[in-house]
């Protein structure tokens, strides 16, 4: 009985080189500042969560508290924080004065 060896005859993908990929868009670099487990509604978020959430600038939200607009936040020492429910509670405010 003879046997054919075919892998031998043909490269594999894991044979070729890495600069041998085919040419396509160059992926998107991971962001710095990535969350170490998933949020939940209890969470305490910072004003990078609330603008990335509300899909504004930082320099959005941190104009609506000067003016008393948008989702009620506090402060924790220096640092601002708005719970997680509060911020989702506000958007859906929103919704409903439609």
């Amino acid at each position: 009985m003879r046997h054919n060896n075919k892998s031998q005859d043909q490269p594999t993908l894991w044979d070729q080189p890495r600069d041998s990929r085919p040419p396509g868009p160059t992926p998107l670099p991971l962001p710095t500042h990535r969350p170490t487990k998933p949020m939940e509604h209890q969470e305490l978020w910072n004003i990078e969560d609330v603008a990335n959430y509300l899909g504004v600038p930082k320099q959005t939200v941190y104009a609506w508290r000067t003016t008393g607009y948008g989702p009620q936040g506090f402060r924790v020492g220096k640092h601002l924080r708005w719970r997680a429910t509060t911020v989702i509670t506000w958007t859906l405010g929103l919704e409903q004065q439609r």
